[in-house]
């Protein structure tokens, strides 16, 4: 079973938001035909299931050096690449963010760049925040194929919110522990905030630095303004605790929401293993 690839569709300028939607609602399409065909809707939500669907011929492994994953288009399909040396979790999510890609390339739409601020000359600027707009599409488009947000939510409502169903929805998705605590920012229906700490090497004393954060619902990495107010920590702190055992510890931290400063409560657990080790936390606005 196939969604038709065949119709002309005229290529228009729409806004970043609305390309989101359109390339997410297409998605969500694409995984209700596959739980059509199936019969149902448990997970996992195999890369190879909606390529087909999506009309891209097979998925081949091979070694692509620092390069995750290429779409290649062909007359007779679409072939997607994927980098034989990553992990089963991260060439699932490569997969789909190239799915994502045809989905955009489907769709045909141009990014209205009214919606992005230059600070500089250069003319390379406008096509350079262009395609990273549509990466940032086409990442949110890849969770939506192999986390699908309702049914990701069932799972989440079943475990609860917390950094103890981190793990269990990353075995059930198949997908990194990384990027199942990013969806719990995105769908859990209690505001949440996702923080990872990292090691920072830079420093002679030992603490942990803030790397990113997401959260909650789908916002924009850069554009989140729920904030922690300190970005680095030592120990003996209670989140270096957590890097060094294994347990999840609770805590409070100040966060910058909404210009104003507020004490969240927070849990946060250690991950990984000697040099890969991290720390993820969940931050709740509404406890």
């Amino acid at each position: 079973m196939t969604l038709s690839n065949n119709q002309t569709i005229t290529p228009r300028v729409v806004t970043f938001e609305d390309a989101m939607n359109l390339a997410i609602g297409r998605a969500k399409e694409l995984v209700s035909c596959l739980i059509k065909e199936r019969g149902h809707a448990k997970p996992p939500f195999r890369p190879e299931e909606l390529a087909r669907l999506q009309g891209i011929k097979k998925i081949e492994k091979a070694d692509l050096g620092n390069v995750s994953a290429v779409l290649l288009r062909f007359a007779s399909g679409g072939v997607i690449k994927v980098n034989q040396r990553d992990n089963q979790m991260r060439q699932n999510f490569s997969c789909m963010h190239e799915i994502a890609h045809d989905i955009l390339h489907e769709l045909k739409l141009q990014l209205d760049t009214n919606y992005i601020q230059y600070r500089t000359a250069n003319p390379q600027a406008p096509a350079r925040e262009v395609s990273k707009a549509r990466e940032r599409i086409c990442e949110a488009v890849a969770a939506e194929l192999i986390m699908p947000e309702g049914i990701f939510g069932k799972y989440l409502s079943g475990f609860g919110v917390s950094v103890h169903s981190i793990e269990r929805l990353a075995h059930i998705f198949k997908v990194s522990v990384k990027a199942a605590a990013i969806r719990i920012a995105e769908v859990s229906p209690e505001p949440c905030i996702v923080l990872l700490w990292q090691p920072w090497l830079r420093t002679r004393s030992k603490g942990l630095r803030l790397a990113w954060h997401v959260g909650p619902g789908r916002k924009a990495r850069s554009k989140v303004n729920d904030a922690p107010v300190h970005t680095y920590v030592r120990p003996p702190s209670t989140l270096y605790k957590a890097y060094q055992g294994d347990s999840a510890v609770k805590s409070f931290k100040l966060f910058k929401v909404d210009n104003t400063v507020k004490r969240l409560p927070t849990e946060s657990k250690g991950f990984g293993r000697g040099e890969n080790r991290y720390v993820i936390s969940l931050a709740f606005l509404n406890t």
